[in-house]
């Protein structure tokens, strides 16, 4: 159970620290401006180290969470376990697989299921901070459950003003 934990910490250290580091091999991509899926795009120099290292993530996110289920034995942990696993089949393994074409004009097949994989991916990551904050609050786990509501809050407001900015660049027509 503790190399568990040990293994699912270190895949959420390397998910942040990852991009930042292939990004210096990478010498058209910006973090500003670009998806980290762009790393693992088909013309990236990267892709072969990011989208084998999205592959393994994905893996880890659909057998890590069976600790919480372990802990909590309630069918809310299984439902924090089914939405972890959607998110790392769609937004990890899905598309370490099928990686996107870096040029948005040229969309094909693949790219629209990367899209729509990362899609529901992160749809289901964002509601997993409020269902964790109800559970613990359940256990009386005090501390953890509003760390883990403010975590959900703050994802939340990023998730607006992701879909904000895309909006007002919808209404931009040049």
């Amino acid at each position: 159970m503790k190399t568990l934990v040990f293994i699912w910490l270190i895949i959420l250290f390397m998910d942040n620290l990852l991009p930042l580091a292939l990004a210096r091999f990478y010498s058209n991509y910006s973090h500003k401006e670009m998806a980290l899926s762009v790393l693992g795009a088909r013309q990236s120099p990267v892709k072969w180290v990011y989208n084998v290292w999205c592959i393994l993530s994905g893996i880890v996110f659909c057998v890590a969470p069976f600790m919480l289920y372990q802990k909590y034995n309630s069918g809310l942990s299984i439902a924090i376990w089914i939405l972890l696993a959607i998110y790392g089949i769609g937004c990890e393994i899905i598309s370490g697989f099928c990686p996107l074409n870096e040029n948005k004009k040229d969309e094909d097949v693949i790219t629209k299921i990367h899209g729509g994989a990362s899609a529901v991916g992160f749809m289901t990551l964002l509601i997993v901070p409020l269902l964790l904050a109800i559970l613990q609050f359940q256990f009386s786990e005090i501390v953890m459950g509003v760390i883990s509501l403010l975590l959900f809050i703050v994802a939340f407001v990023f998730f607006a003003f992701s879909l904000w900015e895309k909006k007002i660049s919808l209404q931009k027509p040049f």
